[in-house]
């Protein structure tokens, strides 16, 4: 058999851990441990990385949280792109390019002063099934591979939301040499700190301007 090429097979590498991700990422269709619920009632983060994060570049994985705020704040603050410098691990900028119904383009930029990048992703909003679903929009400038992923909100009885962020990244190679192990690692760890990002910043000070809004409508 002719042996696989190397842009093929990370191509078919990241498409099986996008697959595995998106399928297994539904909150209603994940069952909880006693420990992880235990994490979960102290306002902890569960974190299920994906298995073997940082092969070929893939990082990724799901994670859960419990915000003390409706689903419908909580949905006005992703939708908020000026709230992305606090969720998002090192985003320098994020800019709404066109919006066409529940349909946005918005272009991203993370790094620091040595190493950063940009993309541009398209998001999508379907609010029947409080899901905003993210993608990368490969006919832009992008600075990735890939990335692909979404957020779902589930109202519980006691008025907080259930928070589940999937998500799964592709870097180029040339990046995850320049990265090193130990930032490899930082960036494993903080794609799934995100949904705790959120958390704080809700329940925080700066969700009262949520408050505000979803009072109005």
């Amino acid at each position: 058999a002719r042996a696989m090429n190397p842009i093929a097979r990370a191509q078919l590498v990241l498409g099986t851990a996008l697959a595995l991700v998106l399928a297994s990422g539904a909150a209603s269709a994940v069952e909880f441990n006693d420990h992880e619920k235990a994490r979960l009632a102290a306002g902890k983060t569960v974190k299920k990385p994906m298995a073997k994060a940082g092969k070929n570049g893939v990082y990724g994985g799901s994670a859960y949280t419990l915000i003390d705020a409706p689903a419908d704040l909580i949905w006005a603050a992703i939708e908020d792109w000026g709230s992305y410098k606090k969720i998002y691990p090192k985003t320098v900028s994020v800019k709404e390019v066109s919006r066409k119904g529940d349909k946005s383009l918005v272009r991203m930029e993370q790094g620091h002063k040595l190493i950063s990048v940009a993309y541009h992703v398209e998001v999508n909003k379907d609010p029947a099934k409080k899901m905003i679903s993210f993608k990368l929009v490969k006919n832009k400038p992008h600075d990735i591979e890939e990335t692909k992923g979404y957020w779902r909100l589930f109202p519980q009885s006691d008025g907080r939301t259930l928070v589940a962020y999937v998500v799964a990244v592709q870097v180029p190679a040339g990046l995850v040499n320049l990265l090193g192990d130990n930032l490899s690692d930082q960036l494993a760890r903080a794609l799934l700190n995100v949904p705790g990002k959120l958390k704080k910043w809700v329940e925080g000070p700066n969700g009262n301007r949520y408050r505000v809004m979803t009072a109005k409508k």
